[in-house]
């Protein structure tokens, strides 16, 4: 075959490389977001769900479907965001209760605000109540929520938490982070939440999220 053959063939397959990473990134960046929820899951069967912000077109479907009495939004006040002022729209139209505790991103964030969060999810649950727990991404502020209510509340080991954020997307390294930031809050999480009556008894040494 001729040279000429062997480059048009090449073209057509850096054409079709690029175009296929093009819809890849399409799916991902765009798509994806607009047809499944954010980082969907269930931590408590029937009870608990976690995700990151429910895309506009998402969120009264979403919300119906699991029958949600309470979100717990880990997100500040984001104007211009449509996303996050349809949910706020949403639930108001639904009659689902609406908790707020910002948080900053990284996963770091106000521990008070943490607590508070943890505080929302455990006297909804108590009462049989429906909950979503989400912030923008589903990955970070939602993962230490989630890990803490694993550990603390279900009893599940620290080893089984870290995985679970890990699923979720979150760096190794930042993992380590967050392990840091946990490990130095727990006991003062823990106690907290046992003031409020909300926290039964829980072994010692508290369960601490392991490093990598």
């Amino acid at each position: 075959m001729s040279a000429g053959w062997w480059r048009r063939r090449g073209a057509r397959l850096a054409c079709l490389l690029v175009l296929s990473a093009a819809t890849a990134g399409l799916w991902q960046g765009v798509v994806k977001d607009r047809l499944i929820p954010r980082r969907w899951g269930e931590v408590e069967t029937g009870g608990l769900y976690r995700s990151g912000q429910l895309h506009r077109s998402l969120v009264k479907r979403t919300l119906q479907e699991h029958d949600i009495d309470l979100i717990v939004s880990l997100l500040d006040d984001e104007p211009g965001n449509v996303d996050y002022g349809a949910e706020r729209a949403t639930a108001k139209e639904l009659g689902i209760e609406l908790a707020v505790h910002p948080l900053d991103g990284s996963g770091k964030g106000d521990i008070d605000e943490y607590i508070g969060a943890l505080a929302s999810v455990l006297r909804a649950r108590r009462e049989g109540r429906r909950v979503l727990v989400h912030c923008g991404a589903g990955a970070y502020r939602t993962g230490v929520v989630v890990a803490w209510y694993r550990m603390l509340v279900q009893g599940r080991s620290p080893e089984e938490a870290r995985a679970e954020m890990l699923a979720y997307d979150v760096d190794p390294d930042d993992v380590d982070g967050l392990a840091d930031y946990m490990n130095g809050h727990v006991r003062e999480v823990t106690e907290a939440l046992q003031r409020d009556g909300l926290l039964g008894a829980v072994a010692e040494p508290l369960p601490r999220l392991p490093r990598g």
